[in-house]
């Protein structure tokens, strides 16, 4: 039995991202940093000697995911397309909200790579007896100021959580405080771990939104050139069409490069905001008396913005088919003014032609005389040469009296040869 190339790959790839096994009391520093211009393997080598800084095992040179336990610390480190994650995990119970954890080395962040788009501060509190803040509703102290905090119950009531989607810190990171009700270490290991991919994949979402904006005023410069073209092409004089045209193709151009500029940044938006959804799902969010819930501060913060690349790419495309329809039409009055020109040509050449035919048909009198004499004469050789005495007489007689015969038949034939002309328009 032969083994498919890929087949090792495909199994790898099932397991390629597996959640970790946490407990509670932990805090998690978790950093989104976007790539930019770095390549995969630039990315690679500086993490990698990150892991080495902090006592770890140097990454695969083909690596795009790692997990290592290095004491007091766990690293996780996992490379997306345009970004990479890096995770720090450690088992605290100190309650303070320094974004900076035992273990790593001195000036540590300026080793990474990349520029840092979002960011997220995780304090997981072990089980305390009965969670009566979770059953009141009420936010712990301390923690969030005055800020409008979101909070809910999680994975069928075994944690709660607590956030207000707020930079704060060194590093401008969100913090998110979660009460262990009565998590199982996988089960930890997962809710952490959506948390984290639910402020990464909203922060990048998000990059569409300039974007969109930009696009916005662009279509609308190009929507007013359009309607000035539009409103022309009925008062087009002779000789403007081309003009008219090239305005019409420059236009299109613009609307080309617009989209061939954003059509991935929108494209990407929606897929990392199908994700933000999927991950609030698998939550399985219930609501805490007096707060709102993750998925509602996601839907009525993230989803207006949503909607603006989505109406903006809706805007462009629109524009697109007008720019279409209007060269069409105004193609439509060119290809219609051409054949006008080529008709008026071919009827000028048809007059001339039927002049010529009309100066022809007037010489034909000239010609039956001329072929008549040319016949007449030609026949009349022939018999004095090949006759003589009285025969010669007799058939020169004939001849005579058979000449209106002889011009009826010339005139027959040329007839029949200019007749077809004659007839043509």
């Amino acid at each position: 039995m032969q083994f498919h190339s890929q087949r090792q790959m495909i199994a790898n790839e099932v397991h390629a991202r597996p959640f970790q096994q946490l407990s509670s009391p932990l805090k998690v520093l978790h950093f989104a940093m976007m790539s930019g211009d770095l390549s995969m393997e630039e990315v690679r080598l500086s993490v990698s000697a990150f892991f080495i800084r902090c006592g770890g095992r140097p990454l695969d040179d083909d690596a795009s995911f790692a997990y290592q336990e290095i004491a007091p610390l766990a690293l996780r480190w996992e490379a997306h397309t345009e970004f990479y994650t890096l995770t720090l995990y450690q088992q605290t119970d100190q309650p303070d909200w320094q974004q900076d954890l035992r273990g790593l080395p001195v000036d540590w962040s300026d080793s990474l790579p990349g520029e840092l788009i979002t960011g997220v501060q995780i304090h997981v509190r072990a089980p305390e007896g009965e969670p009566m803040e979770m059953i009141n509703g009420k936010v712990p102290q301390g923690v969030f100021g005055n800020h409008q905090v979101i909070g809910s119950q999680v994975m069928r009531g075994a944690a709660t959580i607590w956030t207000d989607f707020r930079a704060e810190g060194e590093f401008g990171l969100d913090r998110i405080l979660v009460q262990d009700n009565r998590l199982h270490d996988y089960q930890c290991g997962r809710l952490l771990q959506r948390l984290c991919e639910i402020d990464t994949y909203r922060a990048v979402a998000l990059l569409g939104l300039e974007p969109a904006r930009e696009t916005m005023r662009k279509v609308s410069a190009l929507d007013q050139e359009l309607a000035t073209l539009t409103r022309r092409l009925s008062d087009l004089e002779k000789g403007e069409e081309a003009d008219t045209l090239d305005a019409l193709m420059a236009l299109a151009a613009q609307a080309e490069e617009i989209a061939a500029l954003t059509v991935n940044r929108f494209s990407a938006s929606d897929a990392y905001y199908a994700l933000v959804r999927m991950r609030i799902s698998e939550l399985e969010e219930q609501r805490v008396e007096g707060l709102q819930t993750m998925e509602q501060f996601i839907e009525r913060r993230v989803d207006p913005a949503m909607r603006t690349w989505r109406s903006a790419a809706a805007r462009l495309e629109r524009i697109s088919e007008r720019i279409a329809r209007a060269s069409n039409l105004l193609r439509s009055n060119i290809d219609l003014s051409t054949e006008q020109q080529i008709h008026g040509l071919l009827t000028s050449m048809n007059k001339r032609t039927r002049r010529q035919l009309t100066l022809q048909a007037k010489l034909e009198t000239f010609s039956i005389i001329v072929v008549t004499y040319y016949l007449f004469d030609l026949v009349e050789r022939t018999i004095r040469h090949m006759t003589s005495g009285e025969p010669e007489e007799l058939a020169i007689n004939w001849l005579s009296y058979s000449l209106p015969g002889i011009v009826l038949l010339v005139w027959w034939y040329v007839r029949k040869v200019t007749k077809e002309f004659k007839s043509d328009e």
